[in-house]
């Protein structure tokens, strides 16, 4: 983490892009180690770029893996 960038809880992130757009990236992750999966433990891990971008980060549902989920949550300059 920078020291631009600042962690948002989950209820943040919701309100942000929305509950069913969260469900749908939580839902379509992709681990090195099992492809296609879901994410899960990424509330501690949900950072706010200097870009407005949103990085999560957790584990794979299947096997443990760490994952991260870019999502471009910035504006366009």
């Amino acid at each position: 983490m920078t020291k631009t960038s600042r962690k948002i809880t989950k209820e943040e992130l919701a309100k942000k892009i929305g509950a069913e757009n969260l469900a749908l990236v939580l839902d379509n992750v992709y681990c090195a180690e099992c492809g296609p999966t879901a994410m899960v433990e990424y509330e501690e891990g949900i950072i706010i770029e200097s870009s407005g971008d949103t990085i999560l980060h957790g584990k794979c549902k299947k096997c443990g893996h760490k994952v991260a989920r870019l999502l471009e949550t910035g504006e366009e300059k």
